[in-house]
């Protein structure tokens, strides 16, 4: 791995709930404090042996630092401050512009808001997908609407303003007008930034096997029109979609996931986290006992790793750029990426005949973007400039 990566864009993934819900298919487990906080400093020492080892340079100094899950509240206030001490023994932190914290509503307390701004934390993401309590009690979420508005009023308090709420379209047994108050209620929370996810039916879930044993869910027409009117309202309030599924008041958009859809770098720390560096990428596997005992023994977790030639690296950061409102230009993306300078001429054909069919649009600076037709076929469209 080329040892001049100096990765600016920073992941730690806390891989902890305390249960799962019924949709959800990312990598948690549920275990006791002991080994939650057990946990907290060892992705710093991940990083450390990384640093040691030139596997990303020295002078790497993240100007975006996100915390995900899991639910990275379950470490509590003194967990998450022992997780910042770690990261702070490895690199510098103090010009860290957006410093984002996962949560959950049920995990939201006073000490802990006040923690995160003590240390330097200054953006906060919700997950509050609907705000219809029978409808979270039936997809396995620990949380009422009663918790979501006491967080967001936990977190003014504490001095937060750049807070955003995750909600999810298509939910099963919320209706057309549950979804509007959904969204509506939201807005009314002031929020700066919002997600709307198309829900996704994930294998070996609670969900999946509901749907085996014969439960439906809302259909593909359905699900794209509540998009449609997740879109139509968050506009008429001044949220502009400036990715597939992200809306954020002008100026609010989240730096660090815009940066990974741009095609930049960036570093992934803990079980379960994807890495991205030169023309190498890398994930740690989902295995928290194995990714402890490597670390603690100041090993390199088990991942898998990959090496892409230089046209397929420039390839895939060009196409997942056009997740963007702001789209691609053939032409500038390859003055960055130069192993992408063979395709420019044959990227503006695809592009035009995709124009031709209504699926993507030429915007004033010269940059190609998706049409509303275009997003909700967004994956077959990307295949084509593959």
């Amino acid at each position: 791995m080329p040892t001049d990566s100096a990765i600016q864009h920073l992941y730690v993934h806390v891989p902890f709930c305390d249960g799962k819900c019924d949709y959800c298919g990312f990598y948690s487990v549920v275990a006791h404090d002991a080994a939650r906080q057990a946990y907290a400093p060892l992705p710093g020492r991940e990083l450390r042996a990384m640093l040691d080892k030139g596997t990303v340079s020295q002078t790497a100094a993240p100007r975006t630092l996100y915390i995900g899950g899991g639910t990275p509240g379950m470490l509590a206030d003194h967990g998450l401050r022992r997780l910042v001490e770690g990261l702070r023994e490895a690199v510098n932190l103090e010009d860290v512009e957006e410093w984002t914290v996962e949560l959950n509503p049920a995990t939201v307390t006073p000490a802990l808001a006040d923690t995160l701004a003590i240390l330097g934390v200054n953006r906060v993401s919700l997950g509050a997908q609907c705000f219809d309590d029978d409808v979270l009690r039936s997809l396995g979420r620990r949380h009422d609407v009663k918790a979501i508005v006491r967080a967001m009023d936990v977190l003014t308090e504490a001095g937060f303003q750049n807070t955003g709420l995750d909600l999810i379209a298509g939910l099963p047994g919320l209706t057309t007008q549950g979804w509007r108050v959904s969204i509506e209620r939201a807005l009314a929370l002031r929020v700066v930034h919002l997600s709307i996810y198309a829900l996704s039916l994930e294998p070996d879930t609670v969900l999946a096997r509901r749907v085996a044993g014969g439960e439906s869910l809302p259909d593909d027409e359905a699900q794209l029109e509540a998009l449609s009117q997740a879109e139509t309202l968050l506009a008429g309030a001044g949220l502009v979609r400036y990715e597939i599924s992200n809306y954020a008041r002008p100026g609010w958009e989240c730096r660090h996931n815009l940066a990974c859809w741009r095609g930049e770098d960036y570093l992934g720390l803990g079980p379960a986290a994807a890495s991205r560096a030169d023309s190498r990428r890398w994930t740690n596997l989902a295995d928290l006992a194995g990714y402890v005992g490597a670390v603690t023994a100041d090993t390199a977790p088990p991942r898998d790793a990959e090496t892409l030639d230089a046209s397929t690296d420039a390839t895939e950061r060009f196409v997942f750029g056009l997740r963007l409102y702001e789209g691609v230009r053939p032409d500038i993306f390859a003055e960055r990426w130069p192993a992408a300078t063979s395709r420019v001429g044959e990227w503006h054909e695809t592009l035009t005949r995709l124009g031709a069919q209504g699926l993507v649009e030429q915007a004033s600076h010269g940059g190609w973007r998706l049409t509303a037709r275009g997003r909700q076929v967004a994956d077959a469209v990307m295949r084509e400039l593959v």
